[in-house]
C-alpha cells in the first residue's frame, strides 16, 4: 500500500516506516525538520493537500507532533496551533485526496481525562480535563479524527502510545538520562524514591502495531499500547546498573511534575489490541534495555569519530 508517514524522521517515525517497508508497502516521509524527506509544514494545508493529491496514498501515519510535555507545558499556545491545528490539516488533506484510513498517534495520556480504576478503549472522557495542555491536544486530536468521520466519511484508527523507549529516543525520556550520565560517569539520579512506575514499551514493538493497524478489525477503533508490565524508575535504573555494572544510583529529592502528564490511578488495558490485532510486546524491558544500551554506544563512537574528522 502507498503510505504517508508524518514526522517519519523522527524516534518513532522512523521505526514505523522501517516497520511498513519490511511489510511490503511504500512509504512517503512527511517531515520539516530532515533534508531527506518531504519537508512539509502540517500547519501548511494546502500544501499538504497538493502533495497528498499528487503522491495519492491510500494510508496517512500522523505522527508529527510537539510530542515533548514539556515543551507544550512551557509553550502551551504552540503546541495547540501545532497539535491540533496540524492535526486538522492532516485530516482535511486526507479527506480531499480520498486516503482510505488515517491511523492517529495519540497518548495513554488522554486517559488522565477519564475515571479512576481499571479502564480500557471504551472509557469515556471527563469534562474536568486530562491535566496537562500536551495531553489535552491529543484528546483533541482525537474529537476531530472521530469528526471527520461522522461528517466526512473519513475511516481512522488511533493508536494511543504508552513510554517508548529504544534506539534512536529523544532527550528528555528517563532510559536517556540514566545512559547519558552512566557513560559520563556520573551516577545515574532518582527524584524522589523511584517508585513511580510505567509499562515502557519498545519502540520497535510499538512499530509492528502500526502495520497490524492496517487490518481490517482496526477501522475506528482505539487501541491502547503499552509494555506487559509495569517497571518503577529504581527497577529501570538497577537495570541499567545491571549492564554497565559499577554505576551508582543517587536519589534527590522529588521535582516538580507540573510539566509531565499525570494518569497515576488508572489500570490501562491493552487487551484489545492484542484480541483485535494480535499484537503483543515481544521485546521484555532487560532485553530492549541491553539493544538500546548498544545503539548508545554506537552513538557515542560516531560523535566521537565525527568530532575527530578534519
Amino acid at each position: 500500500m502507498k503510505c504517508v508517514v508524518t514526522g517519519g524522521a523522527g524516534f518513532i517515525g522512523s521505526h514505523v516506516v522501517t516497520a511498513l517497508e519490511q511489510a511490503g508497502h511504500n512509504v512517503l516521509v512527511v517531515d520539516i525538520n530532515s533534508k531527506d524527506t518531504c519537508q512539509v509544514d502540517i500547519c501548511d494545508t494546502k500544501k499538504l493537500i497538493d502533495t497528498f493529491k499528487d503522491y495519492a496514498p491510500e494510508i496517512v501515519y500522523h505522527l508529527a507532533a510537539i510530542a515533548d510535555a514539556r515543551k507544550a507545558f512551557a509553550d502551551p499556545v504552540e503546541a495547540v496551533n501545532i497539535n491540533v491545528g496540524g492535526t486538522a490539516s492532516i485530516l482535511e488533506a486526507a479527506r480531499q485526496a480520498g486516503v482510505e484510513r488515517l491511523i492517529l498517534a495519540s497518548t495513554v495520556s488522554v486517559c488522565g481525562a477519564m475515571k479512576r480504576g481499571f479502564i480500557d478503549e471504551s472509557e469515556p472522557f471527563l469534562p474536568t480535563g486530562t491535566g496537562h495542555i500536551y495531553s489535552s491536544t491529543k484528546a483533541a486530536c482525537e474529537f476531530l479524527v472521530h469528526d471527520f468521520y461522522q461528517l466526512y466519511g473519513l475511516p481512522f484508527a488511533i493508536l494511543r502510545y504508552g513510554t517508548i523507549y529504544g534506539p534512536g529516543m529523544w532527550r528528555g525520556l528517563v532510559l536517556d538520562s540514566f545512559l547519558s550520565r552512566a557513560f559520563a560517569g556520573k551516577p545515574l539520579v532518582i527524584y524522589g524514591d523511584g517508585s513511580a512506575s510505567r509499562r515502557f514499551l519498545f519502540v520497535e514493538d510499538l512499530a509492528q502495531a502500526h502495520v497490524l493497524a492496517l487490518s481490517r478489525k482496526a477501522r475506528n477503533q482505539t487501541y491502547n499500547l503499552q509494555g506487559s508490565r509495569s517497571i518503577t524508575v529504581k527497577q529501570l535504573a538497577e537495570i541499567v546498573r545491571s549492564f554497565l555494572g559499577g554505576v551508582d544510583i543517587e536519589y534527590r529529592p522529588e521535582a516538580s511534575k507540573f510539566g509531565d502528564p499525570q494518569y497515576e490511578g488508572r489500570e490501562i488495558s491493552c487487551a484489545k489490541a492484542h484480541q483485535e490485532l494480535g499484537w503483543e510486546p515481544r521485546v521484555d524491558i532487560e532485553e530492549g534495555v541491553k539493544r538500546t544500551i548498544e545503539w548508545y554506544r554506537t552513538e557515542l563512537k560516531l560523535e566521537s569519530t565525527s568530532r575527530r574528522a578534519p
